[in-house]
């Protein structure tokens, strides 16, 4: 049996919901990043990252180009809060505004400690604040290189995790004042915030009013306060 056909069994495994109802088969073949929550990657260790590296080697044929694997974060135990622990907030919490029976959509960083991920240092969380406590929903960050060259990076499509509406996000390394995508045939613009920490790293996420449907937003741009086009780096979204 090929690591590919080992991993194909895992991911079947899983719950449906887990899977959002994706072909196992195309998102081997439409990624070429692999993202994986922290958790997954503990847990896995090195034998993990070894067998989807191999399954990408397999369903492409192009060495070096991982596929995605994302996975939402599991919900918390109830009464407890995202903000203590492996999911606490590394910097500020940023508040969109956008508000659902969870509550405020809100993105943080948080701290990442990986022997399989030397260069990565942090991910990008999506998640709600209700009543002054965290929800953890989805956790994105980069695999295939160092996480502050410049470009974008741990771009994650909409998706459902844990029954709430995460829209497409992620970060650019750089003096991005500008990022929009493509929706329809239509170029919209993102929101985004500085990251407390480091604020030449720009967090940004695409208002679901302006994507309803949901869709992934794709030929993400970024652009200096000059209007000047920056580094693109690594601008297609995973699928979640």
């Amino acid at each position: 049996m090929t690591d590919l056909d080992t991993l194909r069994r895992a991911l079947r495994a899983r719950p449906a919901a887990d899977l959002g109802g994706l072909d196992i088969g195309q998102i081997m073949l439409q990624g070429r990043r692999v993202r994986h929550r922290r958790r997954m990657l503990a847990a896995g260790g090195a034998a993990v990252l070894a067998a989807v590296l191999a399954a990408v080697v397999i369903s492409t044929g192009l060495p070096g180009r991982p596929s995605r694997v994302p996975h939402p974060v599991p919900p918390l135990a109830p009464g407890k809060s995202a903000d203590r622990g492996r999911n606490a907030p590394y910097g500020a919490v940023i508040r969109t505004g956008i508000r659902g029976p969870a509550g405020e959509l809100v993105f943080y960083a948080v701290k990442i400690h990986l022997v399989q991920l030397p260069h990565t240092t942090f991910g990008v969380m999506g998640g709600y604040q209700k009543a002054g406590k965290l929800t953890a929903d989805v956790e994105s960050n980069e695999v295939t290189g160092p996480d502050t060259a410049p470009g974008f990076h741990a771009v994650e499509s909409p998706m459902n995790a844990n029954g709430h509406p995460v829209p497409e996000f992620g970060y650019y390394a750089g003096p991005a004042a500008k990022i929009t995508g493509m929706i329809g045939g239509r170029r919209v613009q993102a929101s985004h915030a500085r990251w407390s920490i480091n604020p030449a790293i720009v967090i940004f996420w695409f208002s679901p009013r302006g994507n309803p449907a949901a869709h992934p937003v794709t030929g993400l741009a970024a652009y200096n306060t000059h209007g000047k086009p920056l580094p693109t780096g690594h601008n297609t979204p995973g699928l979640g």
